[in-house]
């Protein structure tokens, strides 16, 4: 069967028709108002498919590489040009056609097999011929088919995981209707991604102009709950495209571009009609319409590609009370592509371990109550319970110094819409109580002798780590002790690492407080108390890298070096929070591309060790500095008082950092156990590699340890299925709500010549841009400002050589930020869109006290 006609064709698939054609099967079978036509299968093009592949052109398209395809496509499509139907294809297209008026038009479109489906649209890269007539048919059919060859297909099948070297095309010959106005609508909102709103664009005549951009067109938008018209924006409608009654279309200025193009009892039923699509297909859709003698059409329906999908639990109903939802593991941890299946079952089992020991009880097996979602590779914290128990203004204060950008959206937002009764506390730590004794002697310790305790808290880390490694060494398999390793890491850190960080804090709040009563203002000079602090794993790490840069590459020291680098840091690296991502100990050649730009770029009068150095020297200064004031202010025992919690300050706030360095430790022994398990699992045919067992849970493992029949390669792909939608997606929100609805701050208008961020670090540089998007995407050499969406630790080699830190996301207790700070390096965050506003060299300012960039001297765009 080469033809399936609209209505009818129920038989159709979409490897016969494509996407194109397979949706106005279905639409118009459903009853929609869909303008009748029929659809030339892949199969009616198989003699031309079956010329070229006999022609040299064809030999060259299937050699070419990525260089040669534009021309080799060109080639091919040149060779296509004398291709004719053949008396059987004129038969069958004739006798369809005998169908309609002979003076009706049509509008031909090709129809992909890969074409206008949920992860690839291909807009744009096929061909559409309007205001074709009989006569034209041929010339027109053969221009769809064509299109299928061009180099804007091919490349954007290699982008999309498609095969370039098997072309395949339906073309669907539609009725076209002479539209009075026409255009596209989107079932959801697709700007914010608001579930419950409609958007429409429109201008006179047919919609290609709004389809090719050719002209501003209206918008309207819709309520879908309130079945209203919420927004009106009057588009330039520069042109307009019209039907000629004999063939073609004629361009000519647009009828009254000053008036609206529907008013709003046209825009309602409109709406109603895209509804109806919606239900239908029952996903967000993109449609095509057309408004001709006071009735709408639909000419197209295809699923919007490029929103971010919600899981069913984190939806609710139309008109119910909304949730609001902050992505924890973009605004903490800065990662934008979802975690692992088995990353996030190791997260969920760190808080279980936390929930047991903290509340007595398990809140994640209680949703309602939780104020934390994991699921799907994300981490996600249930906003509207913490602005029902903190208020809007505590909360948005608090994230803050997490993300400023989600901080503003949150105290911008109506918090009453997001707020129910249900919304409260309904556990509380009691359980700390039973560690309290514990937990207060480090404090004491902390506090009265701060040196001690540090000393004590690093010989019972080392212990611990030790004991942690015996215990996996063990022949038990993962799921058996994950739970406990878990848990006893989570206990540890509790009793051990977090009292000295907690008195810490403590400590500089004090401080800061008497240094205030002493009439100290300077901002600088407050803020260089905070840098080059010793005790610190990341700082640390950091400086032991550009000491083996130090190092000849071939001599033993070097060797040593390394190895007691890998011993200690061995376990982190990108990403390092997902079980799933490689380790600097697994792809070590991250670490020597460092080392080699270290070499390069530092100097004997000019390194890191030196710049660290001179800001303990600065952070010194600073202290007696303050100390005198607050001692000819406030008296002696202020200042012993002011000298006492800074010595706690400074022995102990390193101690932020241990926190996550034990728990990375715990995850990387789990995963050399895991890969253990996944290499026998391979060895018994169950996995095709180690890596599939990524894919999985812990509960997965324990149940395929019982069942033999269990297919964990099938389950795998299972469990990711969300989250592979969710990695599709560009750019994932921080802050959305329980409708899709992606909330976003009012915009801060800058200066003129100015780009406003949110301040992080003070000080002023000047430097040149170099944007990465990955740890290990190019070398950033010595002065180089570094502009990236967020970092973790793995990023940390790179700040060394930084003059300063630009980032799309990240506050004050942002990874980023805090290093930013102990290097003394400017940082401006919360800058929307940073990786793509300047080209790599564009020279700027960068004032971190006030948050802003200016630039300096533009570069010119590589094309």
């Amino acid at each position: 069967m080469t033809i399936f006609k609209f209505p009818g064709g129920s038989d159709a698939t979409l490897a016969q028709v494509g996407g194109k054609g397979l949706s106005l099967i279905k639409s118009s079978n459903a009853g929609l108002a869909v303008p009748p036509g029929f659809v030339l299968a892949v199969d009616f093009f198989q003699p031309w498919l079956e010329a070229l592949k006999t022609t040299s052109a064809w030999s060259a398209f299937a050699r070419a590489g990525a260089d040669e395809m534009a021309a080799a496509c060109a080639a091919l499509k040149k060779a296509s040009d004398d291709f004719a139907f053949d008396e059987m294809q004129v038969s069958a297209i004739e006798t369809e056609l005998k169908n309609f008026a002979s003076n009706a038009l049509f509008a031909v479109r090709s129809s992909s097999p890969e074409e206008d489906l949920e992860g690839a649209s291909f807009a744009g890269g096929y061909e559409t011929i309007l205001g074709v007539n009989k006569t034209n048919m041929e010339g027109a059919v053969l221009r769809a088919f064509a299109s299928c060859l061009d180099f804007r297909v091919a490349a954007y099948k290699k982008e999309h995981g498609f095969d370039a070297s098997s072309p395949k095309i339906a073309v669907v010959i539609q009725q076209q209707i002479a539209s009075e106005v026409a255009g596209v609508g989107f079932s959801i909102n697709p700007l914010t991604n608001d579930f419950d709103e409609i958007v429409i664009n429109a201008n006179f005549g047919l919609g290609e102009t709004v389809v090719a951009g050719l002209a501003t067109p209206d918008t309207f938008r819709v309520d879908k709950i309130a079945r209203k018209v919420c927004g009106h924006e009057l588009g330039g409608k520069e042109t307009s495209i019209w039907l000629e009654n004999d063939g073609g279309t004629i361009e000519k200025i647009a009828p009254s571009p000053s008036d609206f193009t529907l008013n709003d009892e046209q825009v309602l039923s409109l709406a109603d009609l895209i509804e109806k699509v919606e239900k239908l297909y029952d996903k967000p859709i993109d449609t095509e319409w057309a408004l001709a003698e006071g009735k709408f059409y639909l000419l197209q329906a295809r699923p919007i590609t490029a929103f971010v999908p919600l899981a069913l639990n984190m939806l609710t109903e139309i008109g119910e009370a909304k949730r609001l939802y902050v992505d924890a593991t973009i605004v903490v941890q800065g990662l934008y592509k979802p975690l692992s299946t088995m990353g996030i079952d190791i997260i969920r089992r760190v808080f279980h371990a936390a929930s047991a020991e903290v509340f007595g009880s398990d809140l994640l097996n209680e949703p309602k109550q939780s104020p934390i979602i994991l699921q799907n590779g994300r981490l996600y914290l249930n906003a509207s319970i913490v602005l029902a128990v903190a208020g809007q203004e505590k909360f948005a204060k608090a994230m803050a110094s997490m993300d400023p950008t989600t901080s503003r959206a949150i105290a911008e937002c109506d918090a009453a819409e997001y707020v129910t009764k249900g919304d409260k506390v309904h556990h509380l730590p009691w359980h700390l109580l039973l560690i309290l004794p514990e937990l207060a002697t480090h404090i004491i310790e902390a506090r009265l002798l701060p040196e001690l305790a540090h000393k004590n808290a690093a010989r019972a880390i080392k212990n611990f780590m030790t004991e942690l490694g015996d215990q996996v060494q063990g022949e038990e398999p993962a799921w058996k002790i994950t739970d406990s390793i878990l848990a006893r890491t989570f206990n540890f850190v509790l009793v051990q690492s977090i009292p000295l960080f907690v008195s810490s804090r403590m400590a500089l709040s004090k401080l800061q407080g008497i240094a205030g009563d002493a009439g100290v203002n300077d901002e600088m000079l407050l803020s260089k108390l905070e840098r080059a602090l010793p005790n610190n794993v990341t700082t640390e790490m950091g400086l032991s890298l550009y000491h083996l840069a130090e190092l000849a590459p071939s001599s033993k020291a070097f060797t040593v070096a390394w190895q007691s680098f890998i011993n200690l840091y061995g376990h982190r690296g990108s990403e390092e929070l997902d079980i799933a991502a490689p380790r600097f100990r697994d792809e070590p050649r991250l670490l020597m591309e460092q080392i080699e730009t270290l070499r390069n770029s530092a100097n004997a009068e000019d390194n890191p060790q030196l710049r660290f150095e001179k800001a303990q020297t600065e952070r010194h200064e600073a202290f007696e500095a303050v100390a005198e004031t607050v001692q000819n202010k406030l008296g002696w025992l202020q200042t012993k008082r002011f000298q006492s919690l800074y010595k706690v300050y400074e022995t102990l706030a390193g101690y932020r950092e241990v926190h996550k360095y034990l728990l990375i430790y715990a995850i990387d022994l789990l995963r050399e156990r895991l890969l253990m398990d996944g290499e026998a699992l391979v060895k018994a045919g169950r996995l095709n590699n180690v890596q599939q067992i990524f894919d999985l849970t812990l509960e997965n493992l324990k149940e395929a340890n019982t069942d033999n029949s269990l297919d964990l390669k099938l389950l795998g792909v299972s469990n990711r299925q969300f989250a592979d939608r969710l990695r599709a997606v560009s750019v994932l929100p921080s802050i959305f709500d329980s409708r899709g609805r992606i909330l976003r701050p009012k915009p801060v208008p800058p200066k003129p010549g100015e780009i406003a961020g949110t301040p992080i670090s003070p000080g002023i540089i000047r430097g040149r841009i170099k944007v990465l998007h990955s740890a290990d995407e190019k070398p950033l050499l010595r002065g180089e400002i570094l502009v990236a969406r967020a970092t973790d630790p793995g990023w940390t080699p790179l700040f060394i050589n930084a003059a300063a830190v630009i980032l799309e996301v990240g506050g004050m207790l942002q990874h980023g930020a805090l290093v930013a700070r102990e290097y003394g390096l400017p940082c401006v965050s919360g800058v929307a869109n940073a990786t793509n506003l300047w080209p790599d060299g564009t020279l700027v300012e960068i004032d971190g006290a006030a948050g802003v960039i200016r630039v300096l001297e533009k570069v010119a765009v590589k094309v």
